[in-house]
């Protein structure tokens, strides 16, 4: 069974300040309104590379043209959004899909990329949403972000959601 996506959830764009990039978008480009989660967001349960390895981000989603974009600042050296910032600098990371059969498309990209780990999986235990990261390189060029569509989820991004209502 192939991948099949939904339609595009958000843009994740890694930057290295997330109160100036909202402020920055905000006034160049009239992005907004913002929703920005309090303190750092710690990822305990993730796997990245197919290794245990909690990292933390700070986290803030707004709305651009009619899109919504989430703003991840890397708050320490481990993460792969710390791994891109260092190396690409700052810029657009990856695409997320919510999508209502998460385990049914997780199979179909783990089948589909075999030959390697995912870049994270947040799947597992402890995990509020359950939420995977696909290499880049086997999308071309763009990590894709499958999330479960689920009530949890709709009630962990229900501020976000309500974003694209105003």
């Amino acid at each position: 069974m192939p991948c099949e996506l939904s339609e595009l959830f958000h843009l994740g764009w890694i930057v290295r300040d997330c109160d100036a990039a909202v402020a920055d978008l905000g006034g160049r480009f009239g992005a907004g309104p913002f929703h920005q989660f309090p303190g750092a967001y710690r990822f305990e349960g993730a796997l990245v590379r197919g290794k245990p390895t909690p990292f933390s981000l700070k986290i803030a989603f707004g709305v651009l043209g009619g899109i919504l974009i989430e703003l991840l600042e890397p708050l320490d050296d481990v993460s792969p959004h710390a791994e891109f910032l260092a190396r690409n600098g700052e810029g657009l990371h990856h695409l997320a899909y919510l999508v209502p059969d998460f385990d049914a498309q997780l199979a179909a990209a783990r089948e589909a990329t075999s030959d390697r780990p995912l870049l994270v999986d947040g799947s597992g235990p402890g995990n509020p949403v359950r939420w995977a990261y696909l290499e880049g390189d086997g999308t071309h060029g763009a990590v894709i972000e499958l999330l479960e569509r689920s009530p949890q989820a709709e009630e962990a991004f229900h501020d976000v959601l309500a974003l694209l209502e105003r």
